[in-house]
């Protein structure tokens, strides 16, 4: 399935995208989100600050939560999914793609298990957490990750960045890196295995997943989940006419909004 055709399939409505960056998610329009107001010296695609583990909504706000390549970023995906969950509406989507290892530079990588992840949950874990600094930066597959250096010069190139990033950890900031690593199998027993867990406030329904996604560029893994409940009658009519309420978003009254 294509990316424009999935998108409009499940992302109807009121909501968010997270992180697009220069590259949106085709065929929605969504409110856009970024913790950065650049990144790489460029704009960023958005218009409110926030990122996937702090939106600027009000609860049970939104109709969906897309995000494209931004889970892996969040060194904290069980907190980013109880903040998606806190967001939607019942019923809501939350749609993302996320690469899978066996398609991407981090293919050598050892696959994040879920009780790693809920681990990291429950220690309250941030971008500033420096445990897999070393694992990302001598783990990937550097051929693939920075093809444009020379191999002689990988070393060096690597001992750099890891010391980069241990000195913006050291100093409390935040690293942009993947932190983990997905196959669909560990994406769905995550969800699987947080829906089970008393400790974590939220439950999914999964409505689909897809592996080789999407079709032009087959390197992600598909997840759909939704929130439970039913939305109500009002709520479905909202949906029906929300492309003509652009200047009526659900926003709080504390958000940031980048100028």
């Amino acid at each position: 399935m294509r990316s424009e055709e999935a998108a409009r399939k499940w992302c109807q409505g009121i909501g968010v995208e997270i992180g697009a960056f220069k590259s949106p998610i085709p065929g929605i329009t969504p409110i856009y989100v970024d913790k950065f107001k650049e990144y790489a010296n460029e704009p960023t695609n958005a218009v409110y600050y926030g990122d996937a583990c702090e939106l600027p909504f009000e609860n049970s706000s939104l109709d969906y939560v897309a995000t494209s390549h931004v889970l892996e970023h969040t060194a904290n995906p069980v907190k980013a999914l109880v903040e998606w969950h806190r967001v939607l509406k019942p019923g809501g989507i939350a749609y993302m793609v996320v690469p899978d290892k066996h398609h991407t530079f981090d293919s050598p990588r050892e696959t994040t298990s879920p009780n790693h992840m809920l681990e990291d949950y429950l220690a309250d874990v941030d971008d500033t957490d420096p445990t897999h600094i070393d694992d990302f930066v001598y783990g990937v597959d550097w051929a693939e990750f920075s093809p444009s250096d020379p191999p002689e010069e990988w070393e060096k190139k690597k001992n750099e960045l890891a010391a980069a990033y241990r000195k913006a950890t050291a100093e409390n900031n935040i690293i942009n890196i993947h932190f983990h690593v997905f196959t669909r199998e560990s994406l769905l027993g995550l969800v699987e295995r947080t829906n089970e867990d008393s400790r974590i406030p939220f439950r999914w329904s999964i409505e689909t997943s897809e592996t080789r996604f999407p079709e032009e560029t087959p390197n992600g893994i598909l997840l759909v989940l939704r929130k439970p409940g039913s939305p109500s009658l009002i709520d479905s009519i909202k949906r029906s006419f929300a492309k003509f309420r652009s200047s009526n978003y659900p926003i709080l009254e504390n958000a940031r909004r980048f100028e």
